[in-house]
């Protein structure tokens, strides 16, 4: 027997993917590693970006259901929520910069994952696919008709055969590596990241996200604490390392020994969650013969919980295109590729937004931060758009920065760090 689609992975973009595929007939079969497919085991932030036309889109809630009106579709979700109207960076001496909008409408929103991967894995049920659950897929090959993609549950080895297979297997893609489609993209590193669900954190501020810069909290990334789902005494922070220098111990230098500690001395933890992260540069053509991959798989570390829906939807659609003969995986290309800002050709230049630590020594951070403090920035959370806003609102004192800290101005020059050739 031959599906008319495989799909691996069974996150938002896949069961999009497989509900999109399967509405308009196809014969689809799900393959996922996991047993319980709507429990989240591994660290997401579960926001939803409310930045308008953000990755090509202006996503809203209303009425039990996330509506994506630039792209034509809605996913039901009634769970809780909890929404978060300011964020903020901090440098070491507590100077703020304070991204918020004016009528406090929201920056993002955090949902329960589960429940919306639950949501959609009951429509998919409905639709007749077929799920593989604790199965690996671990090598794909071409054959005449398609694909054959190889698979191992429980020791023991299979094979299915598909028209077409969709890759939707996360930032760390076994099917994107057997494809050999990793050979042309960089790799950068690995990044290790660890939620810290606590409470009894002095001064949590549940409507709000704060980014700590500087080597005195201990951490050469910044440190991130918002709110949980849980209620609003629960925060999660979210540390982030790599193999030399691990989130559990830069946990404990931040806790216990960084500046931030005096937060923590009645704090507890309650959860944790983790994960690794293999960052590459995203594939700028995310297909090769009758594989698409999509969602995290092809991005540059991740697309977001709404920008996996969107490659769902969008993949689901192009297959039918594909095998209509009307070129639905070119459609879905351009698409990729004007949608997304990690697509770019500017991109890294945005994220060395955030290489403050240790580029900065926690002085010119104070000082930096000083500059802007008593401003309200736009109350963005793209993290591509929070650095630009953040480098033009420091620029506007480069006079003052150049008479006061020579020094400093000619750092931020040599660094390249302002993203546009501004000085």
């Amino acid at each position: 027997m031959i599906h008319d689609l495989a799909i691996v992975g069974a996150g938002p973009a896949g069961l999009m993917a497989a509900k999109t595929a399967a509405e308009k007939g196809l014969k689809v079969v799900l393959i996922e590693k996991k047993s319980n497919i709507s429990t989240v085991t591994r660290a997401c932030c579960q926001l939803l970006i409310m930045d308008e036309n953000f990755e090509g889109e202006s996503v809203r809630l209303s009425e039990g259901k996330i509506l994506f009106p630039n792209n034509g579709f809605a996913v039901d979700y009634t769970g809780p929520t909890c929404t978060v109207t300011d964020k903020y960076y901090i440098s070491p001496a507590g100077h703020k910069i304070h991204f918020s909008y004016p009528d406090k409408k929201p920056i993002v929103i955090k949902y329960d994952k589960g429940l919306l991967l639950q949501g959609l894995l009951e429509k998919c049920e409905k639709l007749g696919i077929e799920f593989k659950n604790s199965t690996v897929a671990y090598s794909v090959a071409e054959t005449v008709e398609g694909i054959e993609l190889s698979l191992r549950r429980k020791g023991r080895q299979s094979t299915i055969r598909a028209k077409k297979l969709i890759a939707a297997d996360g930032v760390n893609s076994r099917n994107v590596e057997s494809l050999g489609m990793n050979k042309e993209r960089i790799y950068f590193a690995t990044a290790l990241c660890v939620l810290y669900f606590m409470e009894g954190i002095k001064g949590f501020e549940p409507t709000a996200i704060k980014s700590y810069f500087g080597l005195s909290y201990k951490s050469n990334v910044p440190v991130i604490m918002g709110p949980s789902l849980d209620n609003e005494n629960i925060a999660c922070l979210i540390i982030m390392g790599n193999k030399k220098q691990r989130p559990e111990q830069v946990f404990q230098n931040v806790t216990a020994g960084g500046a931030l500690s005096p937060l923590f001395e009645k704090a507890q933890v309650i959860n944790k969650l983790g994960c690794a992260v293999n960052a590459y540069t995203s594939l700028r053509v995310p297909w090769k013969d009758n594989t698409l991959i999509i969602g995290d798989a092809a991005g540059y570390v991740e697309v977001e919980i709404q920008g996996g829906l969107m490659c769902g939807y969008r993949a689901g659609n192009a297959v039918c295109q594909e095998l209509a003969g009307e070129g639905g995986f070119e459609k879905y290309t351009k698409w990729w590729q004007t949608s997304f800002e990690f697509n770019s050709d500017d991109y890294l230049r945005v994220a060395q937004g955030f290489a403050l630590v240790p580029t900065y020594a926690d002085d010119e951070l104070d000082y930096l931060f000083g500059l802007i403090e008593d401003e309200v920035l736009e109350g963005t959370y793209n993290q591509y758009k929070s650095p630009k806003l953040m480098w033009d609102a420091f620029l506007k004192h480069r006079d003052r920065i150049g008479q006061e800290r020579p020094d400093l101005y000619e750092k931020i020059k040599s660094k390249r760090l302002t993203l546009s050739d501004v000085l």
